[in-house]
């Protein structure tokens, strides 16, 4: 088998499996829920693990990658949850101040 191919297989492993640990440890009754968060956590260990890896970490042997696809499919959806509560709650001020540093703001 292609050494290329084994290794993308094993991250998606990793990913799934980072995404099946917290719907495991879970009390949720739901199995329609549960199928739908490891779908989710694993599409977002897919997705962004590689991006933190090319960013942060470019020459890492496929141990860490897998180390870090895993952590991501853990726990990307409670990060996707807590940065979306803080732009539903902060978002308009933050983008204000943002805003403020690129343009200037008003001297009041």
């Amino acid at each position: 088998m292609d050494s290329a191919l084994l290794t993308r297989f094993w991250l998606l492993l990793a990913a799934v499996g980072g995404a099946v640990l917290p719907v495991a440890l879970s009390q949720e009754e739901s199995r329609r829920r549960a199928i739908i968060q490891v779908i989710c956590g694993a599409l977002t260990a897919i997705f962004l693990a590689p991006a933190l890896e090319k960013r942060f970490m470019p020459d890492s042997p496929a141990e860490v990658q897998a180390g870090v696809s895993f952590l991501v499919g853990c726990f990307g959806l409670k990060l996707a949850v807590i940065a979306q509560r803080l732009i539903d709650n902060r978002g308009e001020s933050i983008a204000n101040r943002v805003i403020d540093r690129i343009a200037g703001g008003d001297d009041k």
